[in-house]
């Protein structure tokens, strides 16, 4: 028999995760979260939902193993994660965000060895990225997963830099569904707020500032970035996640963003911030495998933007890791003079 020194235990971890998983969107699927926010036996949750009443009490049983539900003699309940994410109705609910997440976080094996076998041209099936269609129901998606603390991450970040009391104007970059620059006019009086994206995704920005009351003080702005104004006079321009889409001309958009902002103005930069050698955070690298597969790598190396910051112009350039519910970022932040 061989001598083994390891254990293989992660390697089956692995495939529990996988699992999980699957339990965690089946419960979506089924509405099974929403119905568990208040106690229920298995026999009423299945006589609810018209499932199978025997499966249904093992269903609920693995879910109370991945500590999503707890139980109690014959009673099944949301844990406090699950009340306060997977309940439909709340407005912290990501049913919908977690179920457009999974294409990218879980590719299939046989989808990867296409991949691997034929190259970008297996994505001929997929769907396209960048079609307005597309991006219009990803940043419906992602209007809950941006104020399930994503929103306050910001509101944390940018009001500790010393000159944000002062601050009167600021452009959300990229925004998506607007809620940072939303979050941000909301916690500081002072400002006035641009919010800016494509034409799809600006259009349910600025309902959502609607929503919020806001309009009054935000405007939302539509366009391409990286070749239309993007507007001027602010004191800060913030962009999350979104510069991505400028790495084919990212010196001429630092210079557009050094351009548009005041003398002392800011510039807060959220990226994924991937190691040099491409392997690192696997929060960052796992989700963005897939559109690499497809020839879209659109990864952003560490210090790349604090390095195009200060070809720009920018002075007092700093990065730092910042830990998010989807896993650890880096933030950038420079000044102009």
């Amino acid at each position: 028999m061989p001598v083994v020194h390891l254990n293989f235990k992660p390697l089956q971890d692995l495939l529990l995760k996988k699992s999980e998983a699957n339990l965690l969107l089946a419960g979506l699927e089924l509405k099974i979260f929403t119905n568990l926010a208040t106690y229920h036996s298995a026999e009423e949750i299945a006589e609810k939902l018209h499932l199978h009443t025997e499966n249904t009490g093992h269903f609920l049983n693995a879910l109370v193993a991945c500590d999503l539900t707890c139980k109690c003699e014959e009673l099944f309940w949301n844990s406090p994660i699950a009340n306060e994410f997977l309940v439909e109705g709340k407005e912290t609910y990501l049913g919908d965000y977690l179920l457009s997440c999974d294409p990218w976080y879980t590719i299939s094996p046989e989808l990867l060895c296409r991949f691997l076998r034929e190259g970008p041209s297996a994505s001929e099936s997929q769907v396209e990225m960048r079609s307005g269609e597309f991006w219009e129901m990803q940043t419906r998606g992602s209007i809950n997963y941006q104020r399930s603390g994503m929103a306050q991450i910001i509101v944390d970040l940018v009001s500790s830099i010393p000159e944000y009391e002062n601050f009167t104007k600021i452009l959300d970059l990229g925004c998506g569904p607007g809620l940072y620059g939303i979050a941000l006019v909301l916690d500081n009086p002072n400002l006035q707020g641009v919010l800016f994206d494509q034409p799809p995704v600006a259009a349910v920005a600025k309902r959502n500032a609607e929503d919020y009351g806001v309009s009054d003080r935000i405007t939302v702005m539509s366009g391409d970035y990286l070749n239309d104004p993007i507007g001027e006079g602010y004191d800060l321009i913030l962009a999350s996640m979104t510069l991505n889409f400028a790495l084919g001309s990212f010196n001429s958009m630092m210079n557009k963003v050094f351009d548009a902002l005041n003398p002392g103005g800011v510039f807060v930069a959220i990226s994924d911030g991937r190691t040099h050698d491409g392997t690192k955070p696997a929060d960052m690298i796992i989700p963005m495998l897939l559109p690499a597969l497809m020839g879209q790598n659109m990864a952003i190396n560490e210090d790349f933007i604090a390095n195009a910051m200060l070809d720009a112009g920018f002075y007092k350039v700093r990065s730092k890791p910042v830990q998010t519910p989807v896993g650890e970022v880096e933030c950038t932040i420079g000044k102009k003079k």
